[in-house]
């Protein structure tokens, strides 16, 4: 064994996944409930509903609207974020309002807001989509992960 990895396990904290068990469920139900909430906001007409139907080639007069099962997945995607979300903040001990709102702009960007942006770029879709899509992304992971790590 190398001289170089005692030292590197001295030098850092090893940190494990926290088990589910321990999250704060609910306010991990009320951060999801939270962003589903500010997307059904979000994609009003008035809001960036009508730019996203443009943008995504959606033509609202040719369908019923969403199907309910949309809602369930939306709901269950949602809570799975939070979920996530809440481990990571457990994981790097964040519990203020200041690093709630780091991490949830943190992951909205990198995670939701670029991949937005790449799904764009390879399926030919302008810029109100990436606007749109990744915009709540980074509007709803902020609002889960402050709630996540301020509920005490």
């Amino acid at each position: 064994m190398s001289p170089a990895v005692p030292t590197l396990r001295a030098r850092y904290e090893w940190r494990t996944v926290p088990s589910l068990s321990g999250l704060n469920w609910p306010a991990i139900i009320v951060a999801a409930i939270v962003f589903f909430g500010l997307a059904a906001i979000w994609y009003q007409p008035k809001v960036m509903g009508t730019r996203w139907m443009e943008a995504a080639g959606v033509d609202p007069s040719s369908s019923d609207g969403p199907k309910p099962i949309f809602f369930v997945v939306t709901f269950v995607a949602y809570l799975v974020m939070a979920t996530v979300l809440a481990m990571i903040a457990r994981g790097t001990g964040a519990s203020t309002f200041g690093e709630g709102l780091v991490l949830g702009l943190l992951t909205g960007f990198a995670f939701v807001a670029l991949q937005a942006m790449v799904n764009a770029i390879y399926e030919g879709r302008g810029r109100w989509i990436v606007r749109a899509n990744g915009g709540i992304g980074i509007i709803g992971h902020t609002a889960m992960a402050v709630i996540v790590t301020t509920w005490a």
